[in-house]
């Protein structure tokens, strides 16, 4: 919620929404909440119980195209999640990953060469859910040493990235 309210300050959206990792729907409930006049797609490879299972979104054919794409990808596929997300997004394409991810000569050209809009950074560590829990079997909560970020492209953004802080 914090980045969707960051980044509705200054964009506004209607359209169909792809959820191409949904997990467990964490992302897409909130957008659910967020966007409830918009129709959100909630697929993953591995049926965890919400969206539709058995959806690879690198390889799956799409018969139509999204207005945003949006997801938390595997960060060792997030290269991959981004272009194929470029391909099927009419706008918006946005990633949650690691600061990490600008990191590397192969992703610099990456993200030299796309409609790279806005690097919405935590100010503070994010705890993501490990399988579906925000806790540990001891009830402790996840901490973490990872700082990051939502990435955001707009096709129709020509410029430097634009950096804010959450």
């Amino acid at each position: 919620k914090l980045f969707l309210n960051e980044f509705f300050k200054d964009n506004e959206f209607t359209g169909d929404i792809l959820e191409p990792a949904c997990g467990e729907g964490h992302i897409s409930k909130t957008l659910e909440e967020v966007l409830p006049d918009c129709k959100i797609t909630s697929t993953d490879l591995i049926d965890r119980g919400y969206g539709i299972g058995g959806i690879d979104f690198l390889l799956n054919d799409y018969d139509k195209t999204y207005d945003m794409v949006i997801t938390n990808p595997p960060f060792s596929l997030a290269k991959q999640f981004i272009l194929r997300g470029l391909e099927i997004s009419n706008r918006f394409v946005i990633m949650f990953a690691k600061i990490q991810l600008l990191e590397g000569k192969d992703r610099k050209q990456l993200f030299l060469n796309s409609p790279l809009k806005y690097v919405y950074v935590h100010s503070s560590r994010q705890n993501p859910m490990r399988n579906g829990k925000d806790r540990d079997e001891n009830g402790k909560k996840w901490s973490s040493t990872m700082a990051f970020a939502w990435y955001v492209w707009d096709k129709e953004y020509t410029g430097e990235p634009i950096i804010k802080w959450i």
